[in-house]
Parts: structure tokens; C-alpha cells; sequence
């Protein structure tokens, strides 16, 4: 989480084009009008809106490439050259079905390392492909995706469909861009998975947690009531993760509801879906 401005700092058109700015890429227009329109759900309290969107780590596509490539780079025993490889590598998309983000996050893996050409075809496999290629003790497959949050949707994905597929496998990594600390606790007690992301969250990226040190008991409170109005089920986000993350390609379902439910209470500036 990024320190936000003081809370007295003017809203003005300087401040409003630096987060259209920041924002730009991201996958539906985020632009000085819809901020407005976003800050302006908060009522009297627009300062504290403008302070969560200081606070929002967004990663870039740049950004996610860049975490892609030191991540394979530091796995042991790999090289992009097969004779210095330690055992037969493949990597894999790290979807339940066809669709997730595991599947583009595959193809943003392989662009960044240097791996997109014909000859590295065989490295890059389905799930169904991974019986057939009769990986042991020596080899290693590395699962791909962009976060991992409360750990939840990675432990079952791999207790359904990876878990005994991959059994027989030496080293099996799954690689992200960034973790929360609950997604490292529960895949390592639920999984055979080494979970390695580049940025490692910690308890005070959790808005509304005691270590969260930018927000006061009265705004974390305020900030709450306007998450219930966004999501009554959810309003921490998923896992009750707080979190103030954005991708480039979407807003994890662990992240605040305000920043991304769009629904007849509340329009969010991230909308996941069109």
C-alpha cells in the first residue's frame, strides 16, 4: 500500500489527472470524470476517497512482465538453454477452466521471458497434457497466475483438479505476481505447491487492519459503512483480504468493494466486468 497525501491536500485537477494517469491503462477508461463521479459517492467525506485511490497499488502490464521474468530467473535449477536445465520443465496455465486469468497470465509469462518462439513450444502445456508427459522426481512444473489473495480458489483448484495430476513431480511452483500473507499460510498448509510472487503483501496492506497506519479508527469505520453499501456480503473483499490492488487486466475479488462493484448502490472506478 503507497502512503497517501496528508489530508488536507486540495482535490484539484492536478491531483485528478495524476490518478488518470496512473490509471490509465487499465482495462475499462478510468477517467478524470468518472473519478470525480467515484469521490463524489462519498459525500462528506471525499478527502478519504481520495485517499484509498492514493493508497491503490496498481500494477502496470509493464509491471506484471517485469515480475514475471525475476521470478523464473530466481527458480532454481532453470535456464532458458535446455543443456543447463536441472530435469524437464513445462509450465501451465493455473486455471480451473478455460477463461481465467491463469490463461493470459500464461501468455504474458511466456512473452516476457523470452519464450514465445516455436522451439519452446513443448514447454508450455495443458492440465490434460500433464499425465501424458511422465514428469518424476527430477522435473519441475511451474503454475502460472496473477495473485493469489485469500489462497482459497488456489487450494481448491488444486485439491479438484492439479493435486494428483502432479504427484509424481519433483518441484511444483506457483508463480504470481504478488501474495497476501493468508494465501502463503493456507497454500502451504493445504498444498504441495511453493508459492513464489514477486511483491509480497503484508497485514498492513489490509485497510482495515491495526497495522494499516494511513487510516484512522474513524475513516477505517466510514470507509466500512461504504464497502457494505457496495457488497453487504463482502465488504472487506474476499477473505476479508481489505486489500487496495489493482491490476492492469482486472481488480482482484479481494480488493475493497468500493473500488470495484457496480451495482444500483454503487458504481465502482474498476469495474471487473463490462
Amino acid at each position: 500500500m503507497k502512503k497517501p497525501a496528508n489530508r488536507n491536500v486540495q482535490i484539484d485537477l492536478r491531483r485528478l489527472r495524476s490518478w488518470a494517469n496512473e490509471f490509465a491503462s487499465y482495462r475499462h477508461s478510468v477517467s478524470e470524470d468518472r473519478i470525480r463521479d467515484w469521490i463524489g459517492q462519498f459525500k462528506e467525506y471525499p478527502n478519504l476517497a481520495a485517499r484509498v485511490l492514493d493508497c491503490i497499488d496498481f500494477f502496470t502490464h509493464d509491471q506484471i512482465t517485469g515480475a514475471f521474468r525475476s521470478v523464473l530467473r530466481g527458480l532454481e535449477g532453470w535456464s532458458i538453454d535446455e543443456k543447463n536445465r536441472h530435469g524437464t520443465w513445462r509450465f501451465i496455465a493455473y486455471s480451473a477452466s478455460a477463461g481465467e486469468s491463469g490463461d493470459s497470465m500464461l501468455h504474458k509469462f511466456r512473452h516476457a521471458n523470452d519464450l514465445a518462439g516455436k522451439k519452446y513450444n513443448e514447454l508450455f502445456i495443458h492440465r490434460s497434457d500433464i499425465l501424458r508427459e511422465g514428469l518424476g522426481r527430477n522435473d519441475t512444473v511451474v503454475l502460472i497466475d496473477d495473485f493469489a489473495g485469500s489462497g482459497e480458489q488456489a487450494c481448491d483448484s488444486w485439491s479438484q483438479q492439479f493435486g494428483e495430476l502432479l504427484a509424481d513431480v519433483g518441484h511444483t511452483y506457483l508463480v504470481t505476481v504478488a501474495a497476501c500473507p493468508l494465501a502463503v499460510r493456507q497454500i502451504a498448509d493445504k498444498t504441495s505447491l511453493e508459492l513464489v510472487p514477486h511483491f509480497h503483501l503484508t497485514e498492513a496492506d489490509n485497510v482495515f487492519s491495526s497495522d494499516c497506519r494511513y487510516f484512522n479508527s474513524t475513516e477505517k469505520r466510514v470507509l466500512l459503512d461504504f464497502c457494505k453499501r457496495a457488497d453487504r456480503n463482502e465488504p472487506r473483499g474476499h477473505g476479508k483480504c481489505g486489500l487496495l490492488v489493482v491490476f492492469a487486466h482486472s481488480c482482484p475479488n479481494n480488493s475493497i468493494p468500493v473500488l470495484r462493484k457496480s451495482n444500483r448502490n454503487w458504481e465502482g472506478l474498476f469495474r471487473r466486468y463490462n
